[in-house]
């Protein structure tokens, strides 16, 4: 559940209104697999939901909020991604579901997306599996 609300009606009657969360992500936390609503929470679920991209690494909730907003915000559609991949040094790397790697450093990272993603919609560089957005204002292809 991501919010509520409670009303009391007088003389004898309540309305509650519900909304529920939405799953974004599945993540491993010890050894245990579980869904990131967009609440913020985590959900031991045992339904199997495959078109949720898979988080590796430990990053905190804030985090995958911030590079959510971010691709949110980017020409990729979310749904895209198949999985994210978080670093210690607070960067992250995204595989989409073509297979591609992108990956982003830990400042600028709206800025490094766009510029990847301009790489990759691109028909030229349409074979390239790994872009490379670390470095500031260069991108670096591998294919």
């Amino acid at each position: 559940m991501e919010q509520y609300f409670i009303f009391k009606r007088y003389p004898s009657s309540i309305e509650i209104n519900i909304k529920k969360t939405k799953f974004l992500a599945k993540i491993n936390e010890n050894g245990k697999i579980f869904y990131l609503g967009s609440n913020g929470k985590l959900t031991k679920n045992d339904f199997s939901n495959n078109q949720l991209p898979f988080i590796f690494g430990n990053p905190d909730v804030i985090e995958f909020f911030n590079i959510k907003k971010i691709i949110d915000q980017s020409k990729i559609s979310y749904e895209e991604i198949k999985n994210l991949y978080f670093f210690s040094s607070k960067r992250w790397d995204f595989e989409l579901k073509d297979n591609t790697i992108i990956k982003l450093p830990n400042e600028n990272t709206k800025l490094a997306l766009k510029l990847a993603l301009e790489f990759l919609h691109n028909n030229e560089f349409k074979d390239n599996r790994i872009i490379d957005a670390r470095i500031k204002n260069q991108i670096i292809l591998n294919d």
